[in-house]
């Protein structure tokens, strides 16, 4: 083969590499889901570039998106934090190459970049201006990285870490609006519309299953003299504590009775919190509901200011059921709740109702029965 021959073969091969590269980078640009881009590089990279297995780092709101390939397969994680490997070249931001030959460094790479005994692994910073936005990690078949390789590793990874990054970017932006659409600036619960909203769709999964649903009203007592006595300020602050307790309650829900914990919460109005529990019913509600009582009134909040103080704090509750088998309006529910609640607030504060249904021509107090716990 002459001189001109082997360079147009090489050119040629070149340009295929480009095709394939382009297409690639082409192909990313029209997904929006992370996991099937990362498959989409990870069955690609041989077509343009001597890549065995890679890594990708993109740091994210609260950690780091984490993409690993290997043999065409690709897997998308959370982390929390970075392994010694990604955290030191991660805060050295730059380039390094270690080569087979050399002594591993210490930290040592991941296993799926070490394991096949690579020729060499790069590891690039993906820097804009003074900012890394990414960390790429590539280990090189059984020989060495060319150029060409170094070129189109570096393309491809600007390109993958551009897209992942606007992705999450994105996803971050989507979930504050969500939020503050949804959730109650002060106390970070559901708001009154998302709650009731929330309530009708599993009520409507209530009659569908024919399982049993609960709700419960709850409502800080005497707050109205938490606010004249201690002012505004530490009567939100009562309140974010109140709500945070409450929800830590409802994300263990197996603690508050419900058969597989599925408990939702959310700000009613004012100082009263709305509790969705489902599949729930009569039977475990009242240990629901007590539990929720004393997570309130068994530990004092505290509010700060020059002086700051321990303040008993406590709530009433009152609680309404469906079997799931009947065809009770949410409306009625939450009206059987609301008289349960009003009869805790009348017979003394700090304790459960639990409304038990029954015939309309019932009384309300024939319906009731009482929790009382005094104080102490």
């Amino acid at each position: 083969m002459t001189a001109g021959s082997q360079w147009n073969a090489r050119a040629a091969q070149q340009l295929v590499r480009y095709v394939a590269l382009f297409e690639l980078i082409d192909d990313i640009q029209t997904l929006e889901d992370i996991p099937l881009i990362a498959t989409r590089v990870a069955m690609r990279w041989k077509y343009f570039a001597n890549v065995m297995s890679w890594r990708l780092v993109v740091p994210k709101d609260g950690g780091f998106y984490i993409i690993d390939g290997c043999q065409g397969k690709a897997g998308v994680v959370d982390a929390p934090e970075l392994s010694p490997w990604d955290a030191y070249h991660y805060t050295l931001q730059r380039p390094c190459l270690i080569r087979r030959a050399d002594p591993w460094p210490v930290p040592e790479p991941p296993t799926h970049l070490s394991g096949k005994n690579p020729f060499e692994i790069t590891v690039l910073p993906l820097m804009r201006g003074k900012q890394c936005i990414a960390l790429l990690s590539a280990a090189a078949h059984h020989e060495p990285f060319s150029d060409l390789d170094q070129r189109f590793i570096r393309m491809l990874g600007n390109h993958f870490a551009d897209r992942v990054s606007g992705i999450l970017l994105r996803q971050q932006a989507t979930g504050i609006l969500i939020s503050k659409a949804t959730r109650d600036e002060l106390t970070g619960l559901l708001n009154r519309g998302t709650i009731i909203e929330r309530l009708g769709n599993q009520l409507a999964l209530a009659r569908r299953s024919q399982q049993a649903l609960s709700v419960i009203l709850a409502d800080i007592d005497w707050f109205k003299a938490i606010n004249d006595s201690y002012g505004h300020l530490a009567g939100d602050a009562v309140l974010r504590e109140v709500a945070r307790r409450l929800q830590v309650q409802t994300r263990e829900g197996d603690q508050i009775g419900c058969y597989e914990g599925n408990g939702q919460i959310g700000r009613y109005g004012g100082e009263e919190f709305l509790f969705v529990l489902f599949p729930c019913g009569a039977e475990e509600i009242p240990r629901a509901a007590e539990r929720l009582r004393r997570a309130i009134a068994d530990t004092p909040i505290t509010i700060g200011g020059e002086t700051p103080r321990d303040l008993r704090v406590t709530i009433s509750l009152g609680t309404a059921s469906t079997s799931g088998q009947d065809a009770i309006r949410m409306e009625a529910l939450l009206k059987q709740a609301d008289d349960a609640l009003y009869l805790s607030k009348a017979s003394g504060r700090n304790r459960v109702t639990v409304n038990a249904g029954g015939a309309a021509a019932q009384g309300i107090e024939d319906r009731l029965t009482r929790y009382s716990h005094h104080p102490r």
